[in-house]
């Protein structure tokens, strides 16, 4: 017979996760008590404070989920997280991504593999429409606050997350208030600032100030976050960098130059929309309905993105695959077209514009043909 207090289960990843339920799925009809398992233990960095309740208890007996989640906490050699108590100042699409990011209990695993819970997030209520969402998606961490003052008290990582032109009376306000402190990090999501500016305007330490560039996926824990400057370092911000991995990923940048180049292809979200409409209103032109074009287009830029994106960390990842094209065949065939036509010269007469409207040098328009 099993004995349940000899039972000892470190989790390591997904697929071990698995196997501890099957084990519990397969050894639960043996005589034993609920007490009796409670020897059974679960590593912290497998389940955090905020996945178990809502996400583990649909797995498994209610009573039997609730004892290993309490043991889990509970045992000394457990590891313990670190608490994210997140503020966001502003409440658009951006934050509003990274909150739920943050905030969605299926993430608390990732967020875990680092050594990190989430806490809380404080939210001011403009955007009214998108503030009362989160709050009704995650009763449970999410506190809307009427002023930016009380969301900057109740947190310790602050998100900028307003128009440009309003960064200076916030930043100002709170400091005429003296509302930051030593524990406070400020992270701009504002895409034309500078965090020597912030620092002044803050008086924050040097490692307390940054920049952060990212698209709405980061709420599915998709795409990559861009970070100025590097976390990562010993002088850098203790969880700020792993926090972002957790969410998917993130390169930090050393400068406002590489910065900058680096917010470009992000900037093309929007003509990569125009790529894909186009494709399905050519599709539609030849006969396709219209459900079936966007479903087959969607499709099938993902797999491509997929698959571009599989061993990316290798700079010659993106050669290797258009070599892999047939030669003669109609993949490599569009592609020297659209070389022939000038596309990717236009792409990077775009790219250079958009940066030079970051750098302030022009309005980013081009001269129409």
């Amino acid at each position: 017979m099993t004995r349940w207090n000899d039972l000892q289960l470190t989790c390591v990843g997904p697929q071990c996760l698995c196997l501890t339920w099957i084990l519990i799925i397969i050894l639960s009809p043996i005589n034993h008590t609920v007490n009796g398992f409670s020897a059974c233990r679960l590593s912290a960095t497998q389940i955090s404070p905020y996945t178990t309740r809502s996400s583990l208890n649909s797995q498994a007996h209610p009573n039997l989920v609730r004892n290993i989640f309490n043991m889990s906490m509970n045992d000394k050699d457990t590891v313990s997280l670190q608490p994210i108590r997140a503020g966001f100042i502003g409440c658009g699409t951006i934050a509003y991504g990274i909150a739920s990011g943050l905030a969605k209990p299926s993430h608390a695993f990732y967020l875990s593999q680092h050594s990190l819970t989430l806490s809380s997030i404080c939210v001011t209520r403009r955007s009214e429409s998108r503030s009362t969402k989160l709050k009704e998606s995650y009763p449970d961490v999410v506190t809307v606050y009427d002023s930016v003052e009380e969301v900057v008290k109740n947190s310790e990582i602050v998100f900028l997350c307003v128009l440009p032109q309003h960064v200076d009376g916030v930043l100002r306000d709170l400091s005429d208030k003296n509302v930051w402190n030593e524990d406070h990090t400020l992270v701009s999501l504002v895409s034309t600032s500078k965090v020597d500016d912030l620092i002044r305007k803050t008086n924050l330490p040097h490692n307390k100030v940054y920049k952060l560039i990212c698209l709405p996926p980061i709420a599915q824990r998709e795409g990559c976050a861009l970070l100025q400057p590097s976390a990562s370092n010993s002088n850098g911000h203790p969880y700020l960098k792993s926090m972002l991995d957790a969410l998917g990923g993130c390169v930090e940048c050393a400068n406002d130059d590489i910065m900058n180049a680096m917010m470009i292809p992000g900037c093309l979200m929007g003509p990569m929309y125009g790529i894909m409409r186009n494709n399905r209103d050519w599709l539609v032109k030849q006969g396709v309905s219209p459900e079936d074009a966007s479903y087959f287009i969607g499709r099938t830029y993902l797999s491509i993105v997929q698959d571009a994106e599989r061993y990316s960390r290798d700079p010659c990842r993106f050669d290797e695959l258009i070599k892999e094209q047939t030669p003669g065949g109609l993949n490599e065939q569009s592609l020297r077209n659209l070389e022939q036509q000038g596309v990717f010269d236009a792409y990077n007469n775009a790219m250079n514009a958009i940066l030079s409207r970051l750098e302030s040098k022009s309005d980013g328009s081009l001269p129409t043909k």
